[in-house]
């Protein structure tokens, strides 16, 4: 990655961010013509394309070469899109299909009583609504400002999961405002690093870095939403598969309950 050009970096970024939108839309199945597309553009037309460039040596590689891999990631780029969009609608559709049934069985919402709160017992909720609890107490805080929202989610994030979160700050000694907080979560085949990081800019940007047999293999830039989502569902089979983790976050739920 580093022996490209800057544009094309970035076009590859952008596509791995969508084929990354697009792996739960796959999972779910798919054999149209949009699904094909996708899974192939991972599999092979992104790869090859990146490769066909590589493979030209360096003292070669000029200004042509660099134009002709850009447009065809700007191709790539419009055709992934284009495919992700229409296997999302696939997706509205089958929600709005499963919401006319629900409607159909039991009736429309005003017409049911209200549910009295659940309270949960963190003894015994599942790891995942634990997970969300934690992030969604720190999404409901106050602040707007990047500075605070990273120290708030160092502090929080670090007592709720030490032992997989790291705290990156500026100045002298590591002592200034946080610029980084990333949490390595292992998988069974893998690690993820979710990180929050301020940019330049002064904004707070998502990642997600895979890691397989302790070689980083990409980032990806996300959306906070995703990232969220993707945390909680990786952080849920962590906390599910570590008996340490459980007790910890157990008890930091019933403190700050």
């Amino acid at each position: 990655m580093n022996a490209l050009p800057a544009e094309a970096e970035t076009l590859v970024s952008r596509i791995e961010s969508m084929l990354a939108q697009a792996e739960q839309l796959l999972a779910s199945g798919g054999s149209d013509e949009a699904a094909y597309a996708l899974r192939e553009t991972e599999r092979r037309y992104l790869p090859d394309t990146l490769k066909a460039y590589e493979d030209i040596p360096p003292a070669r590689r000029d200004v042509t070469a660099a134009e002709m891999l850009v447009e065809q990631l700007r191709l790539l780029e419009r055709a992934t899109a284009q495919r992700l969009a229409l296997l999302a609608e696939t997706a509205e559709t089958a929600l709005a299909a499963n919401g006319a049934f629900l409607t159909e069985r039991f009736g429309t919402l005003d017409t049911l009583p209200e549910t009295a709160p659940v309270v949960i017992d963190p003894a015994n909720a599942p790891p995942a609504t634990l997970v969300r609890r934690v992030l969604e107490r720190l999404e409901g805080e106050p602040g707007t400002d990047p500075i605070v929202i990273l120290e708030r989610a160092a502090v929080r994030l670090a007592a709720a999961f030490p032992n997989i979160v790291t705290v990156r700050r500026a100045g002298l000694l590591g002592r200034g405002p946080v610029e980084q907080v990333a949490l390595d979560v292992p998988r069974p085949d893998d690690l993820l690093r979710y990180a929050l990081e301020r940019t330049r800019q002064g904004h707070v940007q998502a990642t997600v870095t895979r890691f397989l047999r302790g070689i980083k293999n990409k980032t990806i830039a996300v959306d906070v939403g995703e990232w969220t989502q993707g945390l909680i569902a990786d952080l849920g089979a962590y906390v599910e598969r570590e008996r340490g983790a459980r007790e910890l976050l157990t008890r930091l739920f019933r403190e700050t309950r």
